[in-house]
């Protein structure tokens, strides 16, 4: 059950980290373009749209990952 739950939430990363900088890609424009300037550092890089933009994605992912493999991280 563990190794299900790492696949899931591996996985699911994993995909939104390739789908985010995929939509980038695929939209023919940058990261930076988007980012959200606020001078912070890190933190810059968590209040970033692209962050979000993965974040969807992983979610998505996620969920479902989680139903197909049956490792009840979300109760029914």
């Amino acid at each position: 059950m563990l190794a299900k739950k790492i696949i899931v939430w591996g996985g699911s990363a994993a995909f939104g980290l390739v789908a985010g900088f995929g939509t980038v890609f695929a939209l023919g424009t940058t990261v930076q373009k988007y980012a959200v300037a606020l001078n912070f550092g890190v933190v810059d890089l968590v209040i970033n749209n692209l962050f979000f933009l993965c974040l969807a994605y992983a979610a998505f992912v996620w969920i479902w990952l989680d139903y197909f493999l049956g490792t009840k991280i979300i109760p029914e």
